[in-house]
Formats: C-alpha cells, sequence, structure tokens
C-alpha cells in the first residue's frame, strides 16, 4: 500500500469535490456531430470498425461506443470456422447493406438492411454474406464500461492463445457465464445454482439467491429476443414525436446497460425538447435537418452521427423533402438500474 503524505489525501479529497464541474467542462469540449463522410473516407481505408463514439478519441460518453464497419462478404464468410468470438459486453448490431445471417449461440438468424441482433453477453456469435458483395453494419457496444469496471473479455476462435476462460472445458466453451467451468465437488460445497436449497436463516436464504444468480442469469439471457426486423418497427406518438423502441428490456430483451430506438420526424416539423441523465448516440438514417444542443445549432444529413452530452437539452428539426429517422442508442437501462434516471421535457413534438 502507498503511504500518502497529508497533502495528497487533501488533493484525492478535493477530486471528488472538482469532479462536477471538470465534468461539465469535458461535456461542453466533447465533440458533438461526426460526419458522415469522414467515417466513409476512413471504412475504405481500415479493414477495422472505425470508431464514431469511444472515450478513448475524446467521445465524453463513458458507458458505451458507437462504431460502423465495412467487411467484403469473402472475409465476413471466411474469418471465422465455427465459434466466431464473444464478449463481456452487450451489443446492438444495426444492418445498413448486404443480406446474410448471424450464428449467435448456436441458433441461426436472417437479417437484411434495417434489421437489429441484440447479440447477448458472452454469447458465441458470427456473421455470414449470403447476398452482396459487401456486409456493412453499426454496433453500440458496453466495451467502455466493461474496461472501467477491469471485467472486459474478448475471446476470438482465431486467437486462442488469449482466450481466458473457453479453454478450461466444454462447460466454459458453452456457457454465457465467464468463469463457470463445472468446478468438482471439493471445491466448493454449495453448487451454483443453489436457490432450491433449504436455507439455515433468512441472511442465508440471501446468500443462496446470491450463488443462484448466475444461473438464472444465463437462463434469462438464452430467453430474451434476439432480432428485430425493420419491416416490423411499430412507430407510436409520443410528446417526443413519433418512436418505435428496438431494444429494450420492457419489450423482452435481456439488456441491461443499453438500448435502442428509432425516431421518427416528417418533413417541415420538429421532435420535442428534452434533456436527460443518460448517455445517447444518434445515427441519422434517412433526411436532414439540424438539431439545437444547449442552444448551439448543428446542421446533419443522412450518415452522420449526433454524441448528446449527458443532460443537455436538445431538439430536432427536419429540413428535408422526407421523413428524418434516427437509430438512437443510449444508457438508459443503466442509469434506471443506478437510480440515477431524471428526464426533464420542455416542449411537445409539433406532430
Amino acid at each position: 500500500m502507498a503511504i500518502l503524505k497529508p497533502e495528497e489525501h487533501e488533493k484525492l479529497a478535493l477530486e471528488l469535490v472538482k469532479f462536477a464541474n471538470e465534468e461539465l467542462e469535458r461535456r461542453r469540449k466533447a465533440p458533438v456531430l461526426i460526419r458522415g463522410e469522414e467515417i466513409e473516407a476512413q471504412l475504405k481505408e481500415s479493414k477495422f470498425p472505425v470508431h464514431m463514439v469511444d472515450p478513448r478519441i475524446g467521445s465524453n460518453q463513458k458507458s458505451f461506443r458507437f462504431w460502423k464497419c465495412r467487411a467484403s462478404a469473402h472475409r465476413r464468410n471466411t474469418e471465422w470456422k465455427s465459434l466466431g468470438h464473444r464478449h463481456t459486453v452487450e451489443a446492438v448490431i444495426y444492418f445498413e447493406e448486404g443480406e446474410g445471417y448471424s450464428v449467435i449461440d448456436g441458433v441461426s438468424y436472417q437479417w437484411k438492411p434495417g434489421d437489429c441482433i441484440c447479440v447477448p453477453m458472452f454469447a458465441w456469435h458470427r456473421h455470414a454474406v449470403t447476398r452482396g458483395d459487401w456486409m456493412v453494419h453499426l454496433a453500440a457496444t458496453t466495451g467502455p464500461l466493461s474496461m472501467y469496471l477491469g471485467l472486459a473479455v474478448y475471446e476470438d476462435e482465431r486467437y486462442p492463445e488469449h482466450w481466458i476462460f473457453a479453454q478450461k472445458g466444454e462447460e466454459a466453451l458453452k456457457t454465457l457465464i465467464p468463469g463457470k467451468s463445472g468446478a468438482p465437488g471439493g471445491s466448493t460445497r454449495v453448487a451454483l445454482g443453489g436457490g432450491d436449497r433449504e436455507a439455515l436463516s433468512p441472511t442465508d436464504r440471501l446468500y443462496l439467491d446470491m450463488l443462484g444468480f448466475a444461473a438464472g442469469e444465463e437462463k434469462e439471457r438464452r430467453a430474451g429476443k434476439v432480432l428485430v426486423r425493420g419491416n416490423d418497427l411499430a412507430f407510436e406518438p409520443t410528446r417526443m414525436g413519433n418512436v418505435a423502441l428496438v431494444v429494450d428490456p420492457a419489450t423482452g430483451f435481456h439488456m441491461r446497460t443499453i438500448g435502442t430506438l428509432v425516431a421518427e420526424i416528417p418533413p417541415g416539423k420538429r421532435s420535442g425538447a428534452h434533456r436527460h441523465m443518460y448517455e445517447e448516440t444518434e445515427y441519422i438514417i434517412s433526411g436532414q435537418g439540424y438539431s439545437v444542443i444547449e442552444d448551439q445549432r448543428h446542421e446533419w444529413k443522412k450518415g452522420d452521427t449526433l454524441c448528446i452530452p449527458v443532460f443537455a437539452w436538445h431538439q430536432h428539426f427536419n429540413t428535408g423533402s422526407e421523413n428524418a429517422r434516427f437509430l438512437v442508442h443510449h444508457n438508459r437501462p443503466y442509469m434506471k438500474n443506478l437510480g440515477f434516471l431524471m428526464v426533464e421535457h420542455g416542449e411537445d413534438a409539433d406532430f
């Protein structure tokens, strides 16, 4: 343990007092608008995903990143043979170009442009293209949060030398629970899934619930929804405008951190105005217009991305001749679980 001087302890204490104001300044300085043409130029030169929102590149968003990938059909159909890869992060993938299928936890899901898949945490998954020369997709993943917690694990069938758990046996290879390896009875007297055992006391019942949590979590991950068809999106009127929920715990998806929706604004109309205590990234699927974010105007068009600062007032305006659609990722479920969810409404949409 490091032995600190009194003034060093004082510095640590003052960091807490100063944090909120310094965080507000970081939010003001962080990029808000990411131009689509800049991302497209990078995609032509990179075989790896191009990151649009990530704390490692200056984004003031801490719990999830947002990136775009353009992979050839040949690459997608040959890079993985069986397992694919898995990770201790939640992921929502939106398909923009190509047609194909994804094998997730051993189940195949067909997709086409406009569809979304929700990858259960730590489920093996791989993608293949059946029509078109390219697979273009965008993904929101909770990698930054997992990295900050020290729990980020990425296992890939191409790099078994970097596996953390998969090499430990058949159960460790198939489970959705990192670290579950079918330990022999000699290493633990009460096995995982001990929720049906007789409790010694109310406190022991809480302990048994903890022992059974991982097994229950695995069942819920496998029971949750995975695929959303773009053609099946159901837009409903809200005070913020027309909204279609895509991935949300309230609609059968087992997500603890992030959610996804699509918002739509008719030509010449505006969304509602609000601010909220959660992170939000918006990708422009179609249309053109501008947004007013904390009194700053940002012009946008199809392919651009908006990274909304936490608790910043924002409102969108469609100045084009077609419906403007936004693919919106947010960490509302995470903030709700923490008890920090707060939304303030300023103005209703005008449609």
